[in-house]
């Protein structure tokens, strides 16, 4: 969603219009899922997908109308059985709705200021009142701060059910589509060695935001890292954690035990939403005996999880850090509860 919002802001601030186009409703194996969305400018140009096909050459055609026309949005509603699919070249069958909806210049200041909420840490919230007899669809930003047109008991069920992924809430018999802007995670490399290369290689393709570290300056380079947002030269592995939230994701891949040790109990004292240790079982409970001395406790151990990664059999680089990645994408997902 940041790189829609960034592109839509851009467009806006230009003095143009853009069709924002999302899937607010998916039922079976849908190409794309509640929460997807497409960006079509007046060009012709995209960002985003909502699925590819015939769904999203339909939605582009009629964005483009909706770019010239009188009317500033529209539901369109695609049925995927399997013989549709196919044809259209797809392996999954089911339903989605699309909604497209004409954004103007006028809404750069909510996008923007929804866009400052997201990169301070905060989780804002993009209402769209969807459209409810002659009611055209609407923008709002559910921010930090509240806002005096989502009521109170609306606000009150919608944080009640907050969550990463998009739902719609009813409110007086309209629909509203809620969609959480949520940072896709932060991965911190503690170590820029061959694991860590293959795991932040996979982090950026699946959407983390990736920061290296390592005190060795050969190993920790943006030219050996391009993808990472941020390439770390330590003087020590001490005090290289700190100040972390439940966005952020430590994965310790240090080249030796006592690194690993000491990054560990950093990370410990945070509030880090995924820490994790490579090594094996052995080492594992050498370094958590150590750490108890220091007066961790098993609940902050359990925490922990080590050996790191699904247990996939994982041998090389390239499958260690295909493991560790399947275990973060399932814990951003919530499947790990």
């Amino acid at each position: 969603m940041q790189h829609i919002l960034d592109r839509l802001i851009s467009t806006l601030e230009q003095g143009q219009s853009a069709v924002l186009c999302a899937i607010v409703r998916n039922l079976g194996s849908a190409p794309r899922t509640s929460g997807a969305r497409m960006l079509v400018m007046a060009d012709g140009t995209i960002a985003g997908s909502v699925g590819g096909g015939a769904v999203e050459g339909a939605c582009q055609a009629k964005a483009r109308e909706l770019l010239h026309g009188a009317s500033g949005f529209a539901e369109l509603n695609f049925a995927l059985n399997a013989a549709s699919a196919a044809e259209a070249g797809m392996v999954c069958g089911g339903s989605v709705s699309v909604l497209l909806h004409r954004v103007e210049p006028e809404l750069l200041t909510l996008l923007q200021k929804m866009r400052s909420e997201y990169l301070r840490g905060k989780r804002p919230m993009l209402l769209t009142l969807l459209p409810h007899g002659d009611l055209p669809p609407r923008l709002v930003l559910l921010g930090s701060e509240g806002n005096e047109e989502v009521p109170k008991e609306l606000r009150a069920e919608i944080l009640r059910k907050s969550r990463r992924a998009p739902f719609i809430a009813l409110h007086q018999g309209r629909e509203i589509f809620v969609e959480p802007l949520v940072h896709p995670g932060r991965v911190h490399l503690a170590g820029a060695g061959h694991v860590a290369l293959a795991t932040a290689r996979i982090a950026a393709f699946v959407g983390f935001e990736v920061v290296v570290m390592d005190d060795r300056q050969e190993f920790a380079s943006i030219e050996r890292y391009p993808g990472a947002s941020k390439v770390r030269v330590l003087d020590s592995f001490t005090d290289c954690i700190k100040d972390l939230g439940p966005d952020d994701y430590v994965i310790i891949v240090t080249r030796g035990h006592l690194h690993d040790r000491e990054v560990l109990a950093q990370a410990l004292r945070t509030d880090a939403g995924y820490i994790g240790m490579i090594g094996s079982k052995r080492k594992r409970a050498a370094v958590y005996d150590s750490l108890r001395q220091d007066g961790f406790t098993d609940a902050d151990l359990a925490r922990v999880h080590c050996p790191i990664g699904l247990a996939i059999g994982a041998d090389t680089p390239e499958e260690i850090a295909l493991s560790i990645m399947a275990e973060l994408v399932q814990v951003r997902a919530g499947m790990n509860e």
